[in-house]
């Protein structure tokens, strides 16, 4: 398949590494960037100079800043190219929805990289939590922070948190009943470099935290079951989930001279052994199957998913900003 990258940097570059293995069907042939121009291939620095190639084009990786998505991957999908596109897919609900109405009426594919859903470990703790190995789940903290980058088209909640609701999507099928947050701002900037967030559902509590002005890299997902907790360490790949037997006990009377209503159940801690394959390669692989019309795709990652994820991000940007 005739294959064209638009969007050739930061993350650009792991495309363009996938892209090119043989083990896929893809051929990289085009590149459309502002700024960068790779010799290997015929290059363009806008859509209209690409206009009279497009028929030649079977598929596109879309990695551009946030806000030029919906003008780009609308384009694309008019000249009847499927579509892989970088999270999130737009930052507001009815562009979303209108993308996906044009690839539907065109017929192609079109697929938000939501990285994280093709995570082995993600994908674990998922099955642990929907077969009750935790018990009830009650409660998720996620926590994204690092030292850049720092964006200037869109805030830290639709750079960062993005991945965190995504995967909360995917872990909960529940109704959100109450959310709330809160933000910084560093500069002149209109655009919260630090994001908290609070999200009710029936009967668990989430808690988000993402920032690009923390001095360490940290991508932990914490969880509370009934019966047991995890730890999830994207940054450890040699133990990346740790489960511990350990839950809180409810005494129906107080205890002793804490006074607590509550004692603790402490056991081993296990580390599952995974294999690891690299995300974004698994992320290519279910494009090219969707395109394929396969039956082997990520069933995690879908237009529900994605939609939903844009629309909880799209009212908690309102409320930051009220």
């Amino acid at each position: 398949m005739n294959t064209l990258l638009v969007g050739a940097g930061y993350w650009g570059k792991n495309f363009i590494r996938i892209l090119e293995k043989e083990s896929n069907q893809f051929e990289l042939k085009y590149i459309l960037d502002t700024q960068t121009e790779i010799p290997e291939y015929i290059s363009f620095s806008n859509l209209e100079d690409l206009e009279k190639y497009t028929e030649d084009i079977d598929a596109a990786v879309v990695s551009t800043p946030t806000k030029t998505h919906y003008d780009i991957v609308k384009f694309l999908l008019k000249h009847s190219i499927n579509v892989l596109v970088e999270k999130p897919l737009t930052t507001n609900l009815k562009e979303a929805k209108e993308l996906y109405d044009l690839a539907s009426e065109k017929n192609k594919v079109l697929l938000t990289d939501h990285t994280f859903l093709y995570n082995s470990s993600i994908n674990y703790i998922k099955e642990l939590i929907e077969n009750k190995g935790i018990g009830e789940l009650l409660h998720i903290s996620f926590e994204r922070t690092n030292l850049g980058p720092i964006r200037s088209d869109v805030s830290s909640l639709w750079d960062l948190a993005t991945h965190d609701i995504a995967i909360m999507n995917a872990f909960i099928k529940d109704e959100i009943i109450q959310s709330s947050i809160s933000g910084y701002i560093k500069g002149d900037s209109d655009l919260h470099d630090i994001v908290n967030v609070s999200i009710n559902f029936p009967s668990i509590f989430v808690s988000i935290f993402a920032s690009w002005l923390h001095p360490e890299k940290s991508r932990k997902i914490k969880i509370v079951g009934s019966e047991k907790m995890i730890i999830y360490d994207d940054i450890n790949n040699n133990e990346p989930i740790k489960i511990f037997n350990k839950k809180v006990n409810d005494f129906s009377e107080k205890n002793n001279y804490f006074g607590s209503i509550f004692n603790f159940s402490i056991g081993d801690v296990v580390s599952p052994y995974l294999e690891l394959k690299e995300p974004l390669v698994e992320v290519v692989k279910d494009f090219e199957n969707r395109i394929n019309d396969s039956k082997d795709i990520n069933n995690l990652n879908t237009k529900e998913l994605t939609l939903k994820t844009i629309k909880i991000l799209e009212d908690l940007d309102i409320q930051l900003n009220d």
